[in-house]
């Protein structure tokens, strides 16, 4: 959304638009997103807003339009299961470092052994801590929650918690 209200917006000064047609289109793909209960509802929400708006035809949304439908399950998936949270930006980053590792890669042909990897890197991005000028500055998300070391290292911590991973279990 933060990057469709930025087309929005370079929108709105090329194609001289009023404040109040903007936050009409703002708030049209808003509900789209927020109503659609599943992956191909959400495409159709957003192939039914291109039909019936002309401005989400245009060049500058396309891209964005693009995306969403790409990662419609992944937008909508808090909606069928329990416990599982809006996606954010930060799980929007981790999930382009996982699709860029994979695409540079390419060679996980392994199952069993691609799972494990991902795991493992879920994992790890728990112990790292967030940068300058986020709201919880220099602490991972392991430490957000309160989590435990027990006076260890966190790699020696996550190892410890994490034995599992390389357990016929895991696969």
């Amino acid at each position: 959304m933060k990057k469709f209200r930025q087309a929005l917006s370079e929108y709105q000064k090329n194609n001289k638009i009023s404040n109040k047609e903007a936050k009409r289109l703002y708030t049209e793909l808003k509900k789209a997103m927020e109503t659609a209960t599943s992956g191909v509802a959400l495409k159709v929400k957003t192939d039914s807003l291109q039909m019936h708006e002309q401005a989400f035809c245009h060049s500058i949304f396309q891209p964005i339009i693009e995306v969403i439908k790409k990662n419609a399950v992944r937008y909508t998936v808090n909606k069928k299961r329990n416990g599982i949270k809006k996606t954010t930006s930060l799980v929007d980053n981790f999930l382009k470092i996982v699709k860029r590792k994979l695409k540079q890669s390419e060679s996980f042909r392994d199952l069993r052994m691609t799972g494990i990897l991902f795991r493992a890197m879920a994992n790890i991005r728990n112990f790292v801590p967030f940068m300058s000028g986020a709201e919880n500055t220099h602490k991972s998300p392991f430490m957000s929650a309160r989590g435990e070391t027990n006076g260890q290292p966190w790699i020696q911590a996550m190892n410890v918690h994490n034995a599992f991973l390389f357990t016929d279990i895991a696969s």
